[in-house]
């Protein structure tokens, strides 16, 4: 049931947002009563803490297999992109200033989870491009690795972006591509050219997250 609850508040703020969901919609939606959530439960905190948790958990996993999987860190970029193409598809553009603005908690393990994990998976994917003649030389990894790792958040930024005037997901698909553009040798934007071209899918086998806060690993 624990669950079952987790998965259908994850479904709802995913669409609706955070904040504009109760847990009496939770409820409803799964049939059940308040009651039985808050068996599970302390409250509506503690169930988006559980989702934002669980889904780092299993991020973790899913970006260390398309790490192995991908041919070279430009296909890792690429197929990282098509994963955020089928991640934010139909999300909220609320549910990340929800998560910021009223659950601190689940806030700090996005934060945590961005400066540690993600950043690292961003410096190894330079240092590699770099080794293998794709990415420039000259690029300072460290001051490339952060700007790349503050993009991502600032994408979803409703005051550089609003979400009236913009998309969430071309807006991340535009930085991500301006960003690796910048970094990529001849020979490295000539791969990227032809993986787009041929719209190279992604090919790690866990399906899709669908959760409370999205936070992209591809550099």
């Amino acid at each position: 049931m624990r669950e079952r609850i987790l998965e259908k508040a994850n479904d709802l703020f995913f669409r609706y947002g955070i904040k504009s969901v109760t847990m009496d919609d939770i409820a409803r939606e799964l049939g059940i009563s308040k009651k039985t959530i808050y068996q599970h439960f302390a409250d509506k905190d503690a169930i988006v803490y559980a989702g934002v948790a669980a889904h780092f958990e299993q991020e973790r996993c899913e970006s260390e297999q398309m790490r192995a999987e991908a041919a070279d860190p430009i296909a890792e970029v690429v197929m990282g992109s098509e994963q955020m193409r089928q991640m934010l598809t139909g999300m909220n553009p609320s549910m990340f200033i929800d998560l910021k603005r009223y659950y601190p908690r689940a806030w700090a393990l996005f934060t945590e989870f961005k400066n540690g994990f993600i950043s690292d998976l961003i410096r190894q994917n330079l240092i590699q491009g770099i080794e293998m003649g794709l990415y420039r030389v000259d690029l300072n990894v460290e001051v490339m690795a952060r700007l790349r790792n503050e993009e991502i958040e600032l994408g979803f930024d409703p005051d550089i972006y609003p979400p009236q005037k913009f998309n969430l997901l071309d807006v991340q698909l535009a930085l991500l591509d301006h960003f690796l553009r910048g970094v990529v040798t001849p020979k490295g934007l000539e791969m990227y050219e032809n993986y787009k071209k041929n719209q190279l899918s992604l090919t790690v086998s866990t399906p899709p997250i669908n959760s409370p806060i999205f936070s992209p690993t591809s550099v």
